[in-house]
C-alpha cells in the first residue's frame, strides 16, 4: 500500500504543479477545445493556486507517514507476529498508541483497558494497531520523520533535514499548511512572493539556491520522502520488526 499510495500521489502533485509552472510561464490553459467561452486565470487567482500546492503537499507528507506505519503492523498481523516477538521499540509505539487520547477516562476504565493489552500479551495474540489513533494533527517535517523512524526501529540514513534548504523546505510546508488549514494566513498572503523556479545565485560555478521556489519544495519533499519509504520497505523485507 506504501509504495502504490506514494506513486498515486506524487503522479498528482507532478500533474498539478506542471499546471502552475505552465500559468506562471505565461502559456495559455485550454481545458476543452469544443468550449467557446474564455476564463482568465488572474494574478491574485495564481497566488491562490500557488500556495496550494502547500495542502498537496503536506498531505502527501502525511499520509506517506501515516501509510508507512500502517504497512509495518498490517505485515506483522498478517504473519502473525505476537508481541513476545517484536523489538522493544515496537513494543513501546504499540503500547503508546492503545493509551493514546485516554488520559481523561476514569480510573476504572483505564484499569479495564489495561487488563485487555495484558490479556492480548500474555495470550500471544498478533500485534494490532489503531490506526484512528495515529493523528499528527499537523506536527510533520523532516525532522519529525526522522525521530518517528528512531521510535519505530527503521534505519534511516538521510540525513539532509538538518541542511538549508533542505529542512527548511519542509518547515515552511508544514508552517503554511498549518496557516491555512487554521485561517492564520489568506491563500494569496502566502502565494504573493512565490515564485515556480524561486532564485539561484551562481558563484564560481556553484549554484545556491537564495529563494525557495515551488519546484524546490517539491523536489525535496520527494525525495526525503522516496528514502523514507526505501527505508520501511527495507525494514520489512529484512523482517527488522523481530527482536
Amino acid at each position: 500500500m506504501l509504495r502504490d499510495e506514494f506513486t498515486i500521489r506524487i503522479q498528482e502533485i507532478d500533474k498539478y504543479f506542471l499546471f502552475l509552472q505552465k500559468v506562471e510561464e505565461d502559456y495559455k490553459i485550454i481545458t476543452d477545445f469544443s468550449k467557446t467561452h474564455d476564463f482568465a486565470i488572474d494574478d491574485e487567482l495564481t497566488k491562490i493556486l500557488k500556495a496550494n500546492g502547500f495542502l498537496l503537499l503536506y498531505n502527501l507528507i502525511e499520509s506517506t507517514v501515516f501509510n508507512g506505519i500502517v504497512d509495518i503492523f498490517d505485515e506483522l498481523k498478517t504473519r502473525q507476529v505476537n508481541y513476545s516477538l517484536i523489538t522493544s521499540e515496537l513494543k513501546k509505539f504499540w503500547l503508546k498508541t492503545k493509551y493514546k487520547n485516554q488520559e481523561n477516562e476514569t480510573h476504572t476504565n483505564t484499569s479495564q483497558k489495561f487488563h485487555g493489552y495484558i490479556e492480548e500479551i500474555i495470550q500471544n495474540l498478533p500485534i494490532d494497531l489503531v490506526i484512528e489513533r495515529i493523528d499528527y494533527g499537523g506536527s510533520i517535517d523532516a525532522k519529525k520523520i526522522r525521530d518517528l523512524s528512531k521510535e519505530l526501529g527503521i534505519t534511516f540514513t538521510d540525513t539532509t533535514y538538518k541542511d538549508y534548504p533542505n529542512g527548511e523546505a519542509f518547515k515552511k510546508i508544514r508552517d503554511y499548511r498549518n496557516d491555512l488549514a487554521h485561517g492564520k494566513q489568506s491563500f494569496s498572503a502566502i502565494g504573493r512572493n512565490l515564485t515556480y523556479n524561486g532564485t539561484i545565485k551562481t558563484t564560481n560555478d556553484i549554484e545556491k539556491i537564495t529563494q525557495l521556489g515551488l519546484i524546490h519544495f517539491k523536489k525535496f519533499t520527494v525525495e526525503h520522502l522516496s528514502t523514507f519509504v526505501e527505508s520501511v520497505e527495507s525494514f520489512i523485507t529484512n523482517e527488522s520488526y523481530r527482536k
